[in-house]
């Protein structure tokens, strides 16, 4: 029998071996994943592989079930196939795997122009047969052992636990709903619109619901033992849940008191639960600001010279025209951008031809506007924009008797800029997407939000403080009311949502499990001739407070010949390095776009391919 002390001293032990026998016949393999490999009358059944490439040791598996269609649980899946194995999956998720290179070769829909983030780009790079796809009720039976199949949507919309029962034990195998008692791997893949929304862009948290049903209907089924993907194995599978339920709703309460999506789709989420601030009195325009169109706004000089903030829809230019034409506009001398986001960049280049405006942009901004295709970012608009100012954190100077300071301002998105524009004493902050009355703009998790000292938000919130602004001016709302209490309250609900979050998470610094891309390639998109040398860096923001060793290395495709595709570096503390890689592509590829992955360890743990990069043929 095996005793709780056993279990217990077993799971303790898990961080520390790679092989971790949980019952008789039934052992966890440690790498970028925890994968259950189940053995019984001289068969072998394993449920997600991570990275594993053949078999393990000590023969052939006979069936390979995969909880959900992500890279890191199911870039083993190729090499288990080729060794003979029979692929279970998802019926829900079935096209992840049979039909990975259309789905490649149609992802510019999920890479440009993108509010619609489900299903994410976390999947597998090349197709792998399926021999079974598996729905909600469905029984695999094998070797006498019955598999449960139950559908636990949440972490994917098609995402499955498998229930089995071994040595009088029941077992579930439930993907990455839950990484142990009270916490789940990372919050970005439940990014999901909430019921009414109209794209999954403003659902941060949109699948925490999912999540916690899914596992209430695991936990009617009494386990008395859940193995998740990521984490720890847990013997009291009632006390995890309902310390998980507990640590979602806590992080989604604070949430849901600032997040603005609430003032723009009213009805979606009662009023009441929990309370927001309440809206501030309006404020006017200043006689010198004029709204153009949509995020377009125009500061004007006393000879009609115009400054422009943002320009992402055609109306903006021909507002402008029109304007100019009668009259009550002058020359547009220039053109500030506040983010990349489409609906505020769109129109940029249009304004630069047709009114010959110079674009100042912030330093952190400058390389994802003039060259976004390297980056996997929501909102995207595809087209390089020449910047023709660089400007600095805390940069001023003088326009027209305006004075200008120009700020790193992290807010709705990590790549975001503020200016703050003052005249005759009266000081007006153009804050981009960031804020409205009253609530911020982090609903999308893709955007980079991160959290702590002098990072998002509370960078932002100490730049306010500090520049004091009579009001906002927000992008798409207009004057914005701006109140230090407000700022101050707001501060201490991201402070205490970062403990909250340190609660959640497994890792050392919550934006570990807010960051979808700490380990991103860059460039995202790249062209190449046949045959050539690609280059591809790997790009990491280390946000511990200590170095991190980094080895990475690339995934290639078949026909690719390595050159350096793999190193190791040391990531300083709360910074972004960057390791260099290349390969030579093959003079005759298969189809016009290939895909690379980007595998990882930090520390010496296995991440598995936690990234990739695509590169389109030429010729």
């Amino acid at each position: 029998m095996y005793s709780r002390r056993e279990f217990l001293k077993g799971a303790a032990a898990l961080a520390a071996t790679p092989v971790l026998e949980i019952l008789p016949g039934l052992r966890v393999l440690r790498g970028a994943v925890n994968s259950a490999l189940v053995e019984r009358n001289g068969k072998r059944l394993l449920i997600d592989s991570g990275e594993l490439v053949s078999a393990p040791e000590g023969g052939a598996v006979e069936w390979a079930l995969f909880t959900h269609h992500h890279r890191d649980q199911a870039s083993g899946v190729a090499g288990l196939a080729a060794a003979g194995a029979k692929v279970g999956v998802p019926a829900a998720e079935k096209d992840f795997f049979e039909r990975a290179r259309e789905f490649w070769d149609s992802a510019d829909r999920l890479l440009d122009h993108s509010y619609n983030l489900r299903p994410h780009l976390f999947t597998l790079r090349d197709p792998v047969p399926v021999a079974r796809a598996f729905k909600g009720g469905d029984v695999h039976v094998w070797e006498g052992l019955k598999f449960e199949v139950i559908h636990t949507p949440g972490h994917t919309d098609g995402s499955v636990t498998y229930l089995v029962e071994i040595g009088g034990k029941r077992v579930g195998f439930t993907g990455d709903l839950i990484y142990g008692p009270g916490q789940i791997w990372e919050i970005y893949s439940l990014q999901k619109r909430f019921p009414g929304m109209s794209g999954d862009y403003w659902g941060f948290g949109g699948a925490v619901e999912e999540v916690k049903r899914s596992l209430e209907g695991v936990l009617e089924k009494r386990p008395d033992i859940l193995v998740p993907s990521h984490g720890v194995i847990m013997d009291d599978p009632v006390s995890a849940v309902g310390k998980l339920k507990q640590n979602l709703d806590g992080v989604m309460e604070n949430y849901l008191t600032t997040a603005a999506w609430r003032i723009y789709f009213r009805g979606i989420y009662p009023a009441e639960k929990p309370p927001m601030l309440a809206p501030l009195p309006a404020v006017p325009y200043p006689n010198w600001i004029r709204n153009i169109a949509s995020t377009t706004k125009a500061i004007v000089a006393e000879d009609k010279s115009v400054f422009v903030a943002d320009c992402g829809h055609p109306k903006a230019i021909d507002e402008l025209g029109r304007l100019q034409a009668a009259g009550e506009l002058g020359p547009v001398e220039g053109l500030w951008i506040s983010h990349y986001h489409d609906d505020h960049t769109q129109f940029v280049n249009a304004a630069k031809r047709r009114f010959g405006a110079k674009v100042c942009v912030q330093r952190e901004m400058v390389d994802i506007i003039e060259n976004p295709t390297a980056y996997q970012m929501p909102c995207l608009f595809p087209e390089s924009i020449r910047v023709d100012r660089v400007l600095e954190h805390g940069e001023t100077w003088e326009w027209k008797k305006f004075k200008f300071t120009a700020y790193h301002f992290p807010g709705q998105t990590l790549y975001h800029g503020g200016l703050l524009v003052e005249r005759d004493g009266f000081k007006v902050f153009f804050a981009g997407d960031s804020f409205a009355n009253w609530g911020v703009d982090d609903y999308c998790s893709q955007n980079r939000c991160f959290l702590g000292r002098n990072v998002g938000y509370e960078k932002c919130i100490q730049v306010l403080l500090e520049a004091r602004p009579d009001i906002l001016m927000a992008a798409h709302w207009g004057p914005v009311p701006v109140s230090p209490e407000y700022l101050e309250k707001s501060r201490g609900l991201f402070q205490e949502r970062e403990q909250l979050c340190q609660r959640l998470f497994p890792h050392e610094d919550v934006n570990f499990g807010l960051d979808p891309q700490w380990i991103r390639t860059y460039p995202y998109r790249q062209r190449a001739l046949p045959g050539a040398r690609v280059e591809i860096e790997a790009r990491v923001l280390n946000h511990s407070a200590r170095p991190k060793k980094v080895q990475v290395s690339l995934r290639l495709p078949e026909g690719w010949k390595p050159g350096q595709a793999g190193a190791t570096a040391e990531i300083p503390a709360r910074r972004e390095g960057g390791i260099r890689l290349d390969a030579t592509a093959p003079a005759r590829p298969a189809g016009r776009r290939q895909v690379l992955g980007l595998s990882a360890s930090v520390d010496g743990r296995p991440l598995g391919e936690v990234a990739e990069a695509l590169v389109n043929f030429l010729g």
